[in-house]
Formats: structure tokens, C-alpha cells, sequence
């Protein structure tokens, strides 16, 4: 009985702490029963972590004796100069620890060629080392900076004035002391360096702020201690009960709280989104038949960072037979642009139909695990009766590691990161698949070769022997390509498959001083290529500006089915350009592309092109390009064209309201 009266402060502080973090997490959810359930499933962890806590900083406290440290540290006259000098030493060491570390870790990584290992060994011994000396000169610094701070305050107190050294008031300053120095050091140093970083501070700051303050009143609270113990225990009760039923009886409120910053983490630790998702019958995403329409296979195939101005169709010097004979006998699409210039942002919005800055989700990884309430293209063909298969480059993007959801939908999946051997299993399940037969086929390939194309430029020392490394990488992957394609070598012209090969997003080399990808919005990171071929597509270029936003509605289409014609997509499909149905219109088409804010990306870039116009936002400078007369974006031609930049600008802002709003019904 002792032991839970001693614990009853702390778990009443729990309670409430938890509580309090829930409701300013949930703030924004729809409804009293959103925030409620924010709060328990917040509730479930916060409470037995802030427990842990509380209790372990109670016993801790206890064990320092702070009425025998007052004592030795505290004059009679009230005056503390040792706990001043004391106060000093630690928050310098702090200081001092913080920055050998991280001089230390830049001299070991660049001294051992950034071997993980190697440093690993090596960080332990020289936080020791470090800790040891501040340990070291520990007392005899104190002693000194006491001295000083008493002969501070002497001079002070010599008008007749009360002593500054007061511990309470010594306390107070060193916490706000730590509080600027450690704001000062992020705005001015972490930040410059390595981007901002989204960290939900306020909503665990919240839960510790109300933690502490009702462990700082339980003293005072006499008789009503009783009755704030059972408030907060019955609050917290009722918000894990409301929770729990909203799990069972309301998933879509519960797939929606998965989304907010911390009370996520707790959904996702607590239930199977997957199975939650999964309760939803395939019925509701079965997309709608077009009378008399045949339903071919349909083969979507994606390669890693492909700039389209590099391959045979648009020019480019990369030996790339299998897509040469595909632009040769299909539609090539010469104005198709990524919806943005990472795969985590650019895959999601090809395969959900949602613009890039509509998609919902979590970075995990390298990866943007999307909201489970999205539905991917794979769902929708799957619910059509199309058998699905997916042949991917990576885990971390389709596999159980980081359950991103982009995988949904796939009957059959098989992840190998080497790409020729992906090529490899892909023709052997189609040739098996051939001789079995069976329902239409949707198939996904990923290739990720172009990727990596810098390991294969180590020692490039020119421009050329770069892009000759790079047009390298596009040849293997054209190679996997045709393996895959030779599968259907056999078959009549009538029973092709409807072929599409495409990028998510481009690679800048050297373009407006950027050597990779994801750093601007410019055509070399977000103009792809976009071949479609197969029956019904005859051999034509199409110069009318596309997204690759419009894939779903675009493949439902050529696969038979009515695009839908609800919010659940943003796309709209360029099928019948494709098929010649509709005639091209070069100076029309809009395509929305954006950089967004993520890990250490700084985002804030939106594009928008129409036709030969292009205009970039970065939300302090605009850029206005003819990418007719100037392809490589040099010249800014905003002064010269006002109506052209207000119309698109325009534009921009109704896409920008738009991305507000909620992708769900």
C-alpha cells in the first residue's frame, strides 16, 4: 500500500499529462469523439511512459537529498555562489561534450573514408574521454567560477541590495539560460546546416509541462487530491474506451487520427493498419465498365530517375533499343512531367491519382507511407478482375520493413534490388503465366539501375564521362526492359499488351548548379519520358503537356473501365490521346509539380506548365520559362509576359487551395 501511495502522484500527473497531449495532437479533428479518441490512443502509451518518467525523476530527486545539497551548497544569508559555480560547470560541460562530439565525429568520418563501423568503435572512447576530463576539472572549475560569482554579488549587495544568488532564482535563470542557448544553436547552427526538420514539439511538450506542474501541486491539493486522482483517472478511462470502440466500430476516424504527428505513432504501434484497410470490400473500389470496351493486359513499367532529354525517343544519346522499337510503334508523350522530384512524393501520386501535395502520409525511411484511406492503382484494377503481379526494386518502398502501402493490391509480389536478376523473375512468372493463361494481367515494374548511376562515376572527371555513366545505367535498365517485353514475343498483334514506360521523376547533371535530384523543379528533375504502345495506339507524338497525376484514370481507361469522376482523383485521363481519339493540342494540358517540405528537405517549390509556359514558385521569386525557345531555363521571362505569369500564377493559387482540402470523402 505504501509503494501505490507513493505512485499515486505520478500516476495522477500521467493521466493528466497524457490527456492534455491527446487533446492538443487532436486539436483539428473532426468532433468532441475525434479528439476524445485522439486522446486514448494517445492515452494507451503516454500514460505508462509518463508514469515511468515521473516516477524515476521522484526518485531520483529523493536521492540527491536536495535539503542536505541546499544545506552545503547555501549560505546563511541565503546567497548560493557554489550552486552558481556549480550551475556554470555543467551547463559549459554540456556545451563542451556537445561540441568535441560532433568535431570528433566529423574528424573520424572524414579520416576513415565514413566507414560506420570504424566510427562506432571510436565515438564510445571519445565520449568517455571527454566526460572524464569535464569530470576531471569539474570541482576545481566550480570552485573557481563560485569565486567569481561571489565576488559579483559582494560588489551587488554593497548598496544595501538582497543577494542575486538565490537558488530558486539561480535555477530559473539557468533553465532559461538552456533554453536560449539551445534556441540560439538550432536557429543559427543546426538549422543553416542540415535544413529544417519537422519535430512535433509542442504536443510531448504539452503532456511533459502538464506531467510536471500536477506533480508540483499534488503538495498542495490537501483533500481534493481524492478527487483530481479520480477525475483524471475516470477522463482517461472514458477517452481509451471511446478509442478503442472507434478502432472497431469507426476505422476511417481511426485511419484519420493515424495521421496526426504523434498520436500516429501510437494507432500504428496499437492496431494492423493493413487490417484495417483491408476490411474494406473491393467492391467499393471496383471501378466502372465501359460498355462494350476489351480489357488487355496492362503493362506499367517505372524506372528510376530518368530524365527524358537523355533517351532515344527525346533525342538522347543512351542506347535504349526496347524503348526505341516501343516510341517507334506507340505514342510518345513529349511533354510529360513527374509530379515531383523524389520517388517518395512522385510514385505515391502516380499510383493514387492525387496531386503530389495531396497525397497524405509519413516519411518512413526513404519512403512516404501513404494514408491507408488512399486507394492505389493496383486496388482499383484488382477490383476490375485484373490479375496484379509487381516485380519491385526495393523493400524499403513495397515490403513489409516500412508497410508504405504502395504495395497494395499486388497478388503477387517480388522485390530484388539487383535489377537483371528483377528482370530475370519477372520473364520467368510471365512465360509460367503464359502457358496457364488466365484474366487480364496488370503488372508494376520497378527499376531503380539510373538511381545508383553515380557508383558507376567514382572516377568521372568531366561533364561527358558523367552523362556517359548515367546514359550507362539507362541502357542496363532498357535491357531489363526488353526481357521483360520479349515475354509476349510469341503472341498476334491483336493480343499485345498495352505497354507503358515512364520515370517518377528526371536527374539534374550539373543543370543550374544541381548534381542530383530533388533539389529544384526544373525540366531536368521533373521531365520524363512517356512511351504507351499496344493495340489501339497508333504511332504518333503527342506534344500536349501531361502529369503523370493522370496515370489512374489513364490506365482504367485503356484498361476498359470509366475513370472516376468523384475527388477521390485529381488526374484526368490522357487515354484518348493516346488512342488518337481526341486531337493534340500543344499549347494546352496543365501539369502540377511540387517539392515539399519532408525529413531535411526545405520543399516550399510548386510549379505549374501549359503548354509552352512554365512557371516556378518558390514563394519569394517567380520564374517564367518558354521551354519552346529556351528548354534549358535560363532566360526568366516574368517582366515580359505579365498576362501569361498572372494566368498561371493563378492557377498555382487554386491548386494550392485545393491541396487543403481533404483527398477523402
Amino acid at each position: 500500500m505504501a509503494a501505490l501511495r507513493w505512485l499515486a502522484p505520478s500516476a495522477v500527473a500521467a493521466s493528466a499529462g497524457a490527456l492534455a497531449a491527446g487533446l492538443v495532437d487532436g486539436a483539428g479533428t473532426p468532433g468532441a469523439i475525434g479528439a476524445l479518441a485522439t486522446a486514448g490512443f494517445l492515452a494507451v502509451l503516454a500514460v505508462p511512459a509518463l508514469l515511468a518518467a515521473g516516477a524515476i525523476a521522484r526518485g531520483v530527486i529523493a536521492a540527491w537529498r536536495p535539503g542536505e545539497l541546499a544545506a552545503a551548497l547555501v549560505d546563511a544569508d541565503g546567497a548560493a555562489p557554489r550552486l552558481a559555480g556549480w550551475l556554470a560547470v555543467i551547463g559549459l560541460g554540456a556545451l563542451g561534450l556537445a561540441g568535441a562530439m560532433f568535431q570528433g565525429v566529423w574528424a573520424l568520418a572524414l579520416n576513415t573514408a565514413f566507414k560506420p563501423l570504424t566510427i562506432s568503435f571510436a565515438v564510445p572512447a571519445l565520449a568517455v574521454a571527454t566526460a572524464l576530463a569535464i569530470v576531471a576539472v569539474s570541482r576545481p572549475a566550480a570552485r573557481l567560477f563560485g569565486h567569481l560569482a561571489h565576488r559579483l554579488d559582494a560588489r551587488w549587495r554593497r548598496g544595501g541590495r538582497g543577494t542575486l544568488l538565490r537558488p530558486r532564482r539561480l535555477l530559473a535563470g539557468s533553465g532559461a539560460a538552456a533554453i536560449a542557448v539551445g534556441a540560439a544553436l538550432w536557429r543559427w547552427e543546426v538549422a543553416t546546416q542540415i535544413g529544417p526538420i519537422d519535430v512535433p514539439l509542442l504536443v510531448p511538450a504539452a503532456g511533459l509541462a502538464v506531467t510536471a506542474a500536477v506533480h508540483a501541486a499534488w503538495p498542495h491539493l490537501g483533500r481534493a487530491r481524492a478527487a483530481v486522482g479520480l477525475a483524471c483517472a475516470a477522463a482517461t478511462a472514458a477517452a481509451i474506451a471511446i478509442a478503442l470502440a472507434c478502432a472497431f466500430a469507426r476505422p476511417s476516424l481511426t485511419l484519420e487520427i493515424w495521421g496526426r504527428p504523434i498520436t500516429g505513432l501510437a494507432v500504428e504501434a496499437l492496431f494492423d493498419l493493413d487490417a484495417i484497410h483491408a476490411r474494406i470490400p473491393l467492391d467499393e473500389f471496383r471501378p466502372r465498365e465501359r460498355a462494350g470496351a476489351a480489357h488487355p493486359d496492362i503493362l506499367l513499367i517505372t524506372i528510376d530517375t530518368v530524365r527524358a532529354d537523355h533517351t532515344p525517343p527525346y533525342g538522347g544519346q543512351a542506347a535504349m533499343p526496347a524503348l526505341q522499337a516501343l516510341a517507334a510503334r506507340g505514342a510518345v508523350f513529349d511533354r510529360a512531367l513527374a509530379p515531383s522530384n523524389v520517388t517518395r512524393r512522385s510514385v505515391p501520386s502516380i499510383v493514387t491519382g492525387l496531386a503530389a501535395d495531396r497525397v497524405r502520409g509519413r516519411v518512413v525511411g526513404w519512403a512516404l507511407r501513404i494514408d491507408p484511406r488512399h486507394v492505389v492503382l493496383a486496388e482499383r484494377m484488382r477490383a476490375g478482375g485484373y490479375d496484379t503481379a509487381g516485380f519491385m526494386c526495393c523493400e524499403g518502398f513495397w515490403g513489409t520493413t516500412f508497410h508504405t502501402g504502395l504495395e497494395r493490391g499486388l497478388a503477387h509480389l517480388e522485390i530484388e534490388p539487383h535489377g537483371p536478376a528483377l528482370a530475370h523473375q519477372a520473364r520467368a512468372w510471365l512465360d509460367a503465366r503464359e502457358r496457364r493463361g488466365g484474366p487480364p494481367l496488370f503488372l508494376w515494374m520497378h527499376i531503380l539501375e539510373p538511381h545508383n548511376w553515380t557508383t558507376t562515376a567514382a572516377e568521372a572527371r568531366s561533364d561527358a564521362e558523367r552523362h556517359g555513366a548515367y546514359d550507362r545505367t539507362l541502357t542496363a535498365s532498357d535491357q531489363m526492359v526488353g526481357e521483360v517485353l520479349d515475354a509476349f514475343a510469341r503472341r498476334t498483334v491483336d493480343r499485345m499488351p498495352i505497354v507503358i514506360v515512364t520515370a517518377d521523376h528526371g536527374e539534374a547533371l550539373g543543370e543550374h548548379g544541381h548534381p542530383y535530384h530533388s533539389t529544384d523543379l526544373y525540366d531536368a528533375q521533373i521531365r520524363v519520358p512517356l512511351v504507351i504502345a499496344g493495340p489501339g495506339i497508333a504511332p504518333r507524338r503527342i506534344a500536349e503537356t501531361v502529369s503523370l497525376t493522370d496515370m489512374v484514370p489513364t490506365v482504367l481507361e485503356l484498361a476498359g473501365f470509366a475513370p472516376p469522376d468523384d475527388r477521390s482523383l485529381d488526374g484526368g485521363s490522357f487515354a484518348d490521346l493516346a488512342t488518337g481519339r481526341r486531337a493534340d493540342s500543344p499549347d494546352g494540358g496543365i501539369a502540377f509539380a511540387a517539392m515539399i517540405k519532408d525529413r531535411s528537405n526545405p520543399g516550399g517549390l510548386t510549379a505549374i506548365s501549359r503548354g509552352r509556359w512554365k512557371l516556378i514558385d518558390d514563394n519569394d521569386n517567380l520564374e517564367l520559362y518558354d521551354i519552346r525557345s529556351d528548354p534549358g531555363e535560363h532566360a526568366n521571362a516574368i517582366g515580359h509576359n505579365p498576362q501569361i505569369a498572372g494566368e498561371l500564377r493563378a492557377l498555382l493559387a487554386a491548386h494550392a487551395a485545393r491541396a487543403e482540402q481533404s483527398p477523402f470523402p
